[in-house]
């Protein structure tokens, strides 16, 4: 009789969790179904300004539609691998809105946004002759020519694999832009902080041209002092004259 009791009991504990259970999706399916519940993913933290979104800074969460409508991405794959704006950071646990991220190739600095560590941007000017079919992205050699028209001219690879971050017409329009003329005008180069006097120099004292490197998709090696050229002495001498003059 007592075992009989017990499972009586057990049974109506079981039909009433399932009851509740049951309860329970209903009310989730009605909520969901009232307010518009859509699957979508906010901040997980504070992200700074032009910072590129990795799948660490998502959280996936489900939000009245009406809060997100047009001006929202919802996939991962709409967000991951964008950049956030660079006049504010997203807040933790707020959505991800079109207005606040850029695709590398819409970024209005998208120069800067490359560069590495110790690096800076270099521009030169160009023509469709110098550069070739030199895209960004692409590694060059910086070679430099100083005396041209004299007996004595001196010349030689300065900075070798420098990697090109974009090329830009000139209004200053990258060339894969639809607005872009088309026409290449000016290069911007990835280079070390501590070449720019180099460059500097060589800018003010000779003429400046770029050749496609050897290893033009090389990863690794990047914008490397060429200190057995004679144009790195010449211009290392002029810097130092400079120096000692001051």
């Amino acid at each position: 009789m007592k075992e009989k009791l017990i499972v009586k009991a057990g049974l109506v504990f079981a039909c009433a969790a399932a009851l509740l259970l049951v309860n329970y999706f209903l009310f989730q399916l009605y909520v969901s179904e009232k307010l518009g519940l859509q699957e979508t993913y906010i901040a997980a933290h504070d992200i700074l300004p032009r910072q590129k979104i990795e799948e660490s800074d998502l959280v996936a969460v489900r939000i009245s539609s009406r809060y997100l409508a047009d001006h929202a991405y919802c996939t991962k794959e709409e967000i991951i691998g964008k950049y956030t704006d660079i006049q504010g950071k997203i807040p933790a646990g707020s959505p991800f809105y079109r207005s606040m991220l850029y695709s590398e190739k819409d970024l209005p600095d998208r120069a800067a946004a490359q560069l590495k560590e110790n690096q800076v941007s270099f521009s030169m000017e160009v023509d469709v002759a110098a550069l070739g079919g030199v895209i960004a992205g692409q590694r060059v050699d910086v070679f430099v020519t100083v005396g041209a028209r004299s007996e004595n001219p001196v010349t030689g690879c300065l900075l070798r694999s420098v990697r090109v971050i974009d090329v830009k017409d000139h209004k200053g329009i990258s060339l894969d832009r639809s607005e872009s003329s088309g026409v290449p005008y000016l290069a911007e180069l990835a280079v070390a902080g501590s070449h720019i006097d180099l460059l500097t120099m060589a800018k003010t004292y000779g003429t400046l041209q770029l050749y496609m490197s050897s290893d033009a998709y090389n990863s690794e090696a990047e914008a490397v002092l060429d200190t057995e050229s004679p144009i790195t002495e010449f211009l290392a001498g002029k810097i130092a004259q400079q120096v000692s003059g001051q």
